[in-house]
């Protein structure tokens, strides 16, 4: 069952992205890390500090987690269809 939820909430290899800060650190620069690695901006998420963007995995993914962000499929974070 753990595997479903993991796989439920794997980020797209290309789309939209629901991006988490885990630290304050990661709030911070949460914006200008995405857009940095090639991430639109689309939407502020449903939690504090948190953003839609779309972009791709590959190129977002060990950036934002070094940066202390967390990127998760955007239908997992209670996104729901955003336009």
């Amino acid at each position: 069952m753990s595997s479903l939820a993991v796989l439920y909430a794997m980020p797209p290899v290309s789309g939209r992205m629901l991006l988490m800060p885990m630290t304050q650190d990661g709030r911070a620069g949460l914006a200008r890390v995405a857009v940095a690695h090639g991430a639109r901006l689309i939407a502020a998420g449903p939690w504090a500090g948190s953003l839609v963007v779309e972009g791709r995995r590959d190129a977002m993914a060990r950036p934002l987690f070094m940066a202390g962000v967390l990127a998760i499929a955007a239908d997992a974070g209670g996104c729901g269809d955003l336009g």
